[in-house]
C-alpha cells in the first residue's frame, strides 16, 4: 500500500516528493516565519532535580526549557492520523469480509469481522459490523452469541438515537429470543421494532415476517396469515427475492400445520425455485437449506416420503458443508418424521436422539420442542400396539407438555392433553383424563371464519380471504377473488362481522437480559432407554424376516 493510496496530502501536508526541486530545497527562509536574526533564549542547565521530579512529574521548562516542550498538537495529530487509519483498515477489512460472506466462506468472513471489530471507531460502522456477526452466528446456530451482539446494536441505537438502528436491533432481538423459545418476548421485540420508523422498506417486511412466524407457533393462525399478507407486499414492492422465499418458507408451514398439503407444497416449490432462479446468487444459501427443508416436511405430509427423504438428504449435505448446526438439527428431526411415517420407529427414535441431544446443546428451543413430539408420536404408536407398557409414553408427554407450555406453543399443548387423556383412559383413571380433556378445550382449535367449523383435523383444501381469516376452500364463493375487499360485495367474513372488545395496546418490550447458560428449565430432555430401542429393533428384524419368508 502506498501513501499515495491513502491520501498522503491529508496527513502530511505540502506538496507531494515527486514535485519537489533542488531550487525548491535550496530557496531561503521565509523571515517572517523564522526570525533569524532574533537572539536565541539561553536556558541554562541545572544539576538539581526540582520537587516535582521526586514525585514522579518533571517539568519540561525547568530542565530543558519550554522550547523542548512536545507540541500538544502534534501528539494530536498523531493521534487523529492513527484513528483515521485504523478506522480506513476496518472499513476495508468490513466490506473484504461481505465478500466473502457472499462467497460462502462464512468462517473465513467471521474471521475478518471480528479483527476488524477491535480497530472500528464511527459508531455505525460498528453498528453495521454487529448486524454481519449477529447473521453469521445465527447462521452457524449460535444462537447466545448472537443474542450479545443484538444487545451491542441496541446500546449503540440508544446513543445514537436512530429509530432505524433501533428497529434493527430490536428485531435481531426477536428473532433470536423466538430460536430460544421465549416467544411472548420476541412478540414484544418485534412490536417495539415496529413502533420505531422502519422505513417501509425490507426491515419492515422482516418484522412482519418475525410476528407471523412467533404467532404461528402461539396457534393464531389469522394474525400469523395476516404478518405473511403485510410481508409479502413489501417483499414484492422492494423486489428483495430472500424475504421473499421467507415468505413463502412460512406460509407453505402454515398450510402444512393447518393440514393443507397441495399448497404446502406448492409454497415450498415456489421457495425451491427462488433458491435454485437465476438470481439465486444474491441468495445466501442459508435461505436455500431452509426451503429445501420445508419442501421436505411437506412432501412427506402428503405421503411422498422417497421424495421427502431426498430433499432430506440434499439438505443434510448443504448443512455439513456450511457448518449450519441449527439446520442440520432440523435436517435429523424431519429424517425422522419421514422414518416414523414408514413405520420404521427405531430409525425414527434414534433421529429424535439425536436431535435433542444437539438442540439441548445449542438452546434451540422449538427445535427441541419438535423432536420431542416426533419422539412421543413414535411412543404413542409403539404403546398402541402393544410393544411398550403406558408408563414410558406417560412419563415422555407429561415433561413434553412442561416444556411446551413453558415456550407458549398452544396447538402443542391441546395435542398434548388428548394424548394423556388417552393414556389415562387406557390406565383406567377417569379423572385424570377428564382433567386433561378440560384443559385441552380451554384452547379453542381453528375454526372456518363462514361455517364455523375447526379446521386441521382432516387433510382438505382450504383459502385464506383478504381480510387474513381462513375458511374451507367450498365454503369461499368464486365471485370472492383473493383481490377483493372487505367493503366490496359478495360473501361476508363472520370473523369481521362479530362485534370485538376494544383493543389494548400491547406492553413495551422489557429490558434486554442475557439468558443463564442453562436455558432449559426442566433439565435435560428425557433420554429414550436402551430396552424400548432394543425391543423395538428386534420387533422390526422380525418382521422383516417374516416379511421375506
Amino acid at each position: 500500500m502506498s501513501w499515495d493510496s491513502i491520501e498522503s496530502r491529508d496527513f502530511l501536508g505540502g506538496v507531494p516528493a515527486h514535485q519537489l526541486s533542488a531550487t525548491r530545497l535550496l530557496s531561503s527562509p521565509d523571515p517572517s516565519r523564522h526570525h533569524i536574526e532574533d537572539p536565541p533564549e539561553l536556558f541554562p542547565f541545572s544539576e538539581e532535580y526540582p520537587t516535582e521530579a521526586r514525585n514522579g512529574a518533571i517539568r519540561w521548562g525547568s530542565r530543558f526549557g519550554p522550547a523542548h516542550r512536545p507540541s500538544a498538537g502534534v501528539l494530536e495529530c498523531f493521534r487523529v492520523c492513527r484513528s483515521r487509519i485504523d478506522q480506513y483498515l476496518a472499513r476495508r477489512k468490513i466490506e473484504r469480509g461481505v465478500r466473502l460472506y457472499g462467497q460462502n466462506e462464512q468462517r473465513l468472513a467471521v474471521k475478518v469481522w471480528l479483527s476488524a471489530l477491535r480497530g472500528v471507531r464511527h459508531r455505525s460502522d460498528k453498528f453495521a459490523l454487529l448486524g454481519h456477526l449477529y447473521q453469521a452466528y445465527m447462521d452457524f446456530g449460535k444462537y447466545r452469541e448472537s443474542l450479545e451482539f443484538a444487545n451491542r446494536q441496541l446500546g449503540i441505537s440508544e446513543e445514537l438515537d436512530s429509530a432505524p438502528m433501533r428497529a434493527e436491533a430490536y428485531l435481531n432481538l426477536a428473532r433470536t429470543h423466538q430460536t430460544l423459545g421465549g416467544l411472548d418476548r420476541a412478540l414484544s421485540y418485534a412490536r417495539h421494532a415496529l413502533y420505531n420508523d422502519c422505513g417501509g422498506g425490507s426491515t419492515a417486511g422482516c418484522v412482519h415476517l418475525t410476528v407471523a412466524a412467533v404467532s404461528l407457533e402461539l396457534g393464531a393462525f389469522s394474525k400469523a396469515m395476516d404478518g405473511f399478507q403485510k410481508a409479502l407486499a413489501v417483499a414484492q414492492a422492494q423486489n428483495d427475492n430472500t424475504l421473499l422465499l421467507q415468505v413463502y418458507v412460512g406460509l407453505s408451514e402454515l398450510w402444512r400445520r393447518l393440514r393443507d398439503t397441495e399448497r404446502a407444497v406448492a409454497c415450498a416449490a415456489r421457495a425451491c425455485d427462488l433458491g435454485r432462479g437465476p438470481r439465486s446468487t444474491d441468495l445466501n444459501t442459508r435461505h436455500h437449506r431452509t426451503a429445501l427443508l420445508q419442501m421436505a416436511a411437506a412432501l412427506r405430509a402428503r405421503g411422498e416420503l422417497g421424495d421427502a427423504h431426498d430433499y432430506c438428504n440434499e439438505a443434510l449435505r448443504l448443512a455439513a458443508v456450511a457448518g449450519d448446526q441449527g439446520c442440520y438439527v432440523r435436517a435429523v428431526r424431519i429424517a425422522g418424521d419421514v422414518y416414523r411415517r414408514k413405520c420404521d420407529y427405531g430409525k425414527a427414535l434414534r433421529n429424535y436422539e439425536v436431535a435433542m441431544g444437539a438442540t439441548q446443546t445449542l438452546g434451540d428451543r422449538l427445535a427441541q420442542m419438535e423432536a420431542m413430539d416426533g419422539a412421543a408420536r413414535c411412543l404413542e404408536a409403539l404403546r398402541l400396539q402393544g410393544r411398550i407398557c403406558n408408563c414410558r409414553p406417560l412419563e415422555f408427554n407429561t415433561r413434553l407438555l412442561e416444556v411446551a407450555t413453558s415456550v407458549g406453543s398452544k396447538m402443542l399443548v391441546r395435542r398434548v392433553r388428548l394424548r394423556l387423556a388417552e393414556i389415562y383412559t387406557a390406565l383406567g383413571d377417569n379423572n385424570a383424563a377428564a382433567r386433561q380433556k378440560r384443559a385441552a378445550s380451554a384452547w379453542a382449535a381453528p375454526t372456518c371464519a363462514r361455517c364455523r367449523e375447526p379446521l386441521a383435523e382432516r387433510a382438505e383444501p382450504l383459502a385464506s380471504l383478504p381480510c387474513a381469516h381462513i375458511v374451507h376452500h367450498a365454503c369461499m364463493p368464486e365471485s370472492w377473488s383473493r383481490r377483493s375487499t372487505r367493503s366490496s360485495g359478495g360473501a361476508e367474513c363472520l370473523e369481521c362481522a362479530s362485534p370485538r372488545a376494544p383493543r389494548v395496546p400491547p406492553p413495551a418490550p422489557p429490558a434486554p437480559r442475557s439468558l443463564p447458560s442453562q436455558d432449559f428449565p426442566f433439565g435435560t430432555p428425557p433420554t429414550l432407554r436402551e430396552s424400548d430401542l432394543n425391543s423395538v429393533l428386534s420387533d422390526h428384524s422380525s418382521q422383516q424376516a417374516t416379511s421375506s419368508v
